[in-house]
């Protein structure tokens, strides 16, 4: 974990996101597995290299004992083959699954706002930003149960050597074409495997301060203000999601038995 509670990070959002944060006091930590790139939970290649070989010794003396097993043992050749076979697919599947019990919150590690980081997040002309530090962030979450911040450490996947000593690593690390994120991760564990969680967080504690994107139009500016403000009005009208793009609960239907007859 980093030791400097005082560096700065940063949260960018769109003010949909920040207005969630502030009205629900929580942060969202998103399960990994949502997230856009392919390789996240995924170990670099010398890694998953030095694993299969590991492995496939494993394999080879399972293959090697197969004759033997099948002479002093009930269980067929066929379920013998069939255990060897499923435990192939966990295997080839098992960072994918690890990193699906974790959730994780994102932060940018700077002493100074990102050019890069506003024009990415304001996009929909909505950009919004937390400033905290690591201490802030830690105290915010109180006692939850297994938190983890770190650094995220960019490698070249395809021919960096394994890296020891860490002792967080595969939810920590990323392929050096993001390096310009400067990620910092706070990690938990999920109580249901691949679904996010929001967790009560201190906003007091946490937010040093807000800036709005020098992106937007001055309306989200009065927004923010007014939301932080709490010159929220209650509506009572009911708030719907559409169905537009739902998928058509008909088509054409043949009964292909009754066809037959």
């Amino acid at each position: 974990m980093d030791n400097c509670s005082e560096v700065a990070i940063w949260k960018y959002m769109d003010f949909a996101k920040f207005a969630y944060l502030v009205t629900t006091r929580s942060l969202h930590f998103a399960c990994p597995s949502r997230f856009q790139d392919p390789y996240e939970g995924l170990l670099p290649r010398s890694h998953i290299e030095a694993e299969s070989k590991m492995l496939r010794r494993y394999v080879d003396d399972m293959i090697a004992l197969r004759p033997a097993f099948a002479e002093q043992s009930k269980i067929s050749l066929e379920l013998f083959d069939n255990i060897l076979e499923k435990f192939a697919r966990e295997v080839r599947g098992a960072h994918e699954e690890a990193a699906a019990a974790f959730g994780v919150c994102c932060w940018h590690k700077s002493e100074y706002e990102s050019a890069a980081m506003w024009r990415l997040y304001s996009a929909s002309g909505q950009g919004i930003a937390i400033e905290s530090t690591i201490g802030r962030l830690k105290a915010s979450l109180g006692d939850t149960a297994g938190l983890q911040i770190d650094s995220v450490r960019y490698m070249d996947f395809d021919e960096d050597p394994i890296e020891k000593g860490h002792k967080h690593y595969a939810l920590f690390i990323k392929r050096k074409c993001f390096e310009y994120e400067k990620e910092l991760r706070a990690t938990v564990l999920l109580p249901v495997k691949g679904e996010g969680i929001s967790l009560p967080c201190d906003l007091g504690v946490l937010i040093k301060a807000i800036h709005v994107s020098p992106l937007v139009e001055e309306y989200v500016t009065r927004a923010v203000e007014n939301l932080c403000a709490g010159k929220v009005h209650s509506l009572r009208v009911p708030v719907l999601q559409s169905k537009l793009f739902d998928r058509p609960d008909y088509g054409i239907d043949v009964d292909v038995k009754a066809a037959a007859v």
